[in-house]
């Protein structure tokens, strides 16, 4: 076996070298801890950052929506505030109209009572038909105007239909059995407003009423048939036809 000498010089020499190998080995591999954990901080430095940008663009999203809502929200708010001023405006109306009711219902009594008794003189000096129904439907409103029961709607509501009846009264043909003053029963007939007629059961006497005189006029026989024929006319006992009645003409 060969035998190598070595002198301590070399040997120091060699372990020298490996001490600083070692040394420097040991640094770089502290260098590549130091970076790793860099990276580490990096990492968790730039997760952070994501994740206060994600919340950042949440809070700007929901922002955005406030304002949003804010903005119909104002919109909204305005147009209620027209609505509640048009709504306190009729609230005063109201308020007015309240208290002039009062009023209003002591004016209301004495125009019915007005209504009524210009009814009555109006019936008076109309062609006296059908007169006594006519008095009757009078008196009856004077009793519901006294009649503590009744509201005013309904009085006036009943007025105004009294008045209606009148006005139909113009509007229409009747005939119908009554008597005279003197106690004789006969048969009467209406056109409208515009002539008035009775003739005796037997067709004997047939007269007109004359409202300028406000008296019963007699009529010749040539309009005894007329008459006759108006009065089954009027009774839907024959059809409609043309007539020849006297007419008195309208005053100028």
């Amino acid at each position: 076996m060969k035998r190598i000498a070595v002198s301590t010089a070399a040997v120091a020499s060699i372990l020298l070298g490996a001490a600083g190998a070692n040394a420097q080995d040991a640094r770089l591999k502290s260098i590549v801890e130091e970076v790793n954990q860099a990276n580490q901080i990096a990492q968790a430095s730039q997760a952070r950052i994501d994740k206060t940008a994600d919340a950042t663009s949440k809070l700007y999203t929901e922002f955005k929506t406030v304002l949003k809502t804010n903005a119909g929200l104002r919109a909204y708010n305005a147009q209620q505030r027209r609505v509640i001023a048009k709504q306190e405006e009729e609230i005063e109306k109201i308020k007015v109209s309240i208290g002039q009711i009062d009023e209003i219902k002591r004016q209301v009594i004495p125009l019915m009572e007005d209504m009524v008794k210009d009814l009555s003189e109006f019936v008076e000096l109309d062609i006296p038909f059908q007169i006594d129904d006519r008095r009757d439907r009078i008196a009856s409103l004077s009793d519901v105007i006294d009649d503590p029961n009744v509201s005013d709607p309904e009085r006036f509501r009943v007025i105004l239909e009294a008045y209606k009846a009148e006005v139909q009264y113009g509007r229409s043909i009747n005939a119908y059995e009554d008597t005279l003053e003197d106690g004789r029963s006969v048969n009467f007939v209406r056109v409208g407003r515009v002539a008035f007629y009775y003739q005796t059961k037997d067709g004997k006497e047939t007269a007109t009423w004359d409202q300028n005189s406000r008296s019963w006029v007699k009529l010749g026989d040539e309009y005894s048939t007329p008459v006759k024929q108006l009065i089954r006319m009027a009774r839907s006992q024959m059809p409609f036809d043309v007539l020849t009645l006297p007419v008195k003409a309208p005053a100028q």
